[in-house]
């Protein structure tokens, strides 16, 4: 189904265009009577690099169902650098609130920029066509282009609609596609041992006693971050191992590394935290009084890193 709402906002987007290509002839036929060169084709049979634009907007994606991403593809392929992809689809929440049966897949805002960002597209619009008029009790109404991109109203329409540009290089491309990816926060710790003692720290924020780590610094490596967080932390330098353990969790969304650690020298002195604002005690402690004082789930993960070094774990909490 096309909506003519789709027509009229894409329409700025492509005047500069001297190739437009639809998928859907009836697009293609609106297209040229808005005054654009557009003409119809699939795009499986375009030339690489051929054209300007590729022009979705008859649900083509929602149709292909699971393999709507190769269809992407096959836009991506027929566009020169900098050409543009935009596609319509059906909003899977939409329809799944007003019970209307889907033919094909569905998809959410994420889902579609996800779709678009892993073949190297940057998305530059992505919005509801018609959203804010059905909020306001009028689905037919027309277009609101700055309340209609607005992320609390993306499952407010039948529609989504998005506007890809193709990178230039592959650089570009490859950046796009790893923009769409899960992430993950690394953090790194160091499980420091001295003659039958273990080096914990009191962190003020989160009220328990643990381990020093923390999350390793953009441009740092894990180890280097063990051992940044260990003088900072506990105010000792550590000379830093192996990784004896690896502890990924969903909440928070990270990934711990747990190295064995070791005092670069020996001070009778107390050791004391650098950053006192996030660590208000450190001591050394007798393996077993360390594990008693321990949160359970840092406890845990020294056990477990003692028990079976290099091991891979998961946590509900890390």
């Amino acid at each position: 189904m096309i909506d003519s709402r789709h027509v009229a906002l894409v329409q700025a987007w492509l005047q500069t265009c001297n190739d437009v290509v639809a998928a859907a002839p009836a697009v293609a036929t609106a297209l040229t009577a808005a005054g654009l060169n557009a003409r119809s084709a699939s795009p499986a049979l375009l030339p690489t690099g051929s054209c300007d634009a590729v022009v979705l907007l008859d649900d083509e994606l929602t149709r292909a169902g699971d393999h709507g991403e190769a269809l992407v593809a096959e836009a991506a392929q027929a566009l020169a650098p900098g050409g543009l992809l935009i596609v319509s689809v059906v909003s899977r929440v939409h329809a799944q609130a007003t019970g209307r049966r889907l033919v094909g897949r569905g998809y959410t805002a994420d889902e579609l920029r996800r779709a678009l960002g892993h073949r190297g597209f940057d998305v530059e619009l992505l919005c509801a066509p018609g959203a804010a008029a059905t909020v306001a009790g009028d689905p037919d109404g027309g277009l609101n282009p700055e309340l209609d991109r607005s992320p609390g109203l993306l499952d407010a329409a039948a529609r989504l609609l998005a506007i890809g540009r193709r990178h230039h290089d592959a650089q570009g491309r490859s950046a796009a596609f790893f923009d769409t990816l899960p992430r993950k926060v690394v953090a790194a710790a160091a499980l420091c041992r001295d003659e039958g003692r273990l080096l914990v720290v009191h962190d003020s924020f989160k009220r328990h006693w643990t381990i020093p780590g923390g999350v390793v610094d953009p441009g740092e490596d894990p180890r280097s971050g063990a051992q940044r967080e260990a003088f900072e932390e506990a105010g000792v330098e550590v000379g830093v191992g192996a990784v004896l353990g690896v502890f990924a969790s969903s909440w928070p969304e990270r990934v711990v590394l747990v190295y064995d650690a070791r005092p670069l020298r020996r001070s009778d002195a107390a050791p004391k935290a650098v950053h006192a604002h996030e660590i208000d005690a450190v001591e050394w402690l007798a393996f077993d009084e360390a594990l008693a004082r321990l949160a359970p789930y840092v406890a845990e993960q020294v056990r477990r890193c003692l028990a079976e070094p290099g091991g891979t774990h998961w946590q509900d909490h890390a």
